[in-house]
């Protein structure tokens, strides 16, 4: 709830879309820039959300080369990017100039592999934690995709468990 500015990043325009309308149905000002967006929407949506306008804005990789934003204070991964060194890009979008940044990624059990390579090319361990949350089955988990898993419990398929978080 305190973050007022927020750069969330997908891996696809789908995902992009839908993540935007989910938050937007919740009473969360966020606007999608993707792909699929003609150059005039991508310079509103940036405009909205640099004025404060927007409070979230969800992009993919490709529509966010560029950016330009002062001050951003958080970039959350929504999704890992496949490649590691777009990760270095993405978080690259806080925390410029000297200024202060958070950068969030969630991880699913999916992705485990794909955090590990970026690790790997940071050199560092990320800091992790589970947040309660975002496990399966608590209060506010709306994912209608469930599975089951080995154990017994269900995930689902969007359903982001740990949370990874580098500054």
């Amino acid at each position: 709830d305190e973050m007022s500015q927020v750069l969330v990043f997908t891996r696809s325009k789908l995902e992009a879309r839908r993540l935007a309308a989910y938050l937007d149905r919740r009473g969360v000002s966020t606007t999608a820039i993707h792909g699929d967006r003609s150059q005039v929407e991508r310079t509103r949506a940036l405009a909205a959300f640099k004025g404060g306008f927007v409070r979230v804005l969800v992009a993919t990789d490709v529509a966010s080369r560029g950016l330009d934003i002062e001050d951003l204070p958080y970039v959350v991964n929504y999704e890992l990017p496949y490649e590691p060194q777009d990760y270095l890009h993405r978080i690259g979008r806080t925390g410029r100039a000297g200024a202060s940044g958070t950068a969030i990624s969630l991880v699913s059990p999916t992705e485990v592999e794909q955090l590990r390579a970026v690790q790997r090319l940071l050199r560092k361990a990320i800091p992790c934690q589970v947040v309660d949350e975002f496990l399966p089955g608590r209060r506010g988990n709306t994912d209608r995709t469930r599975r089951r898993r080995d154990d017994g419990r269900s995930w689902g398929g969007s359903i982001r468990e740990p949370v990874a978080e580098a500054s």
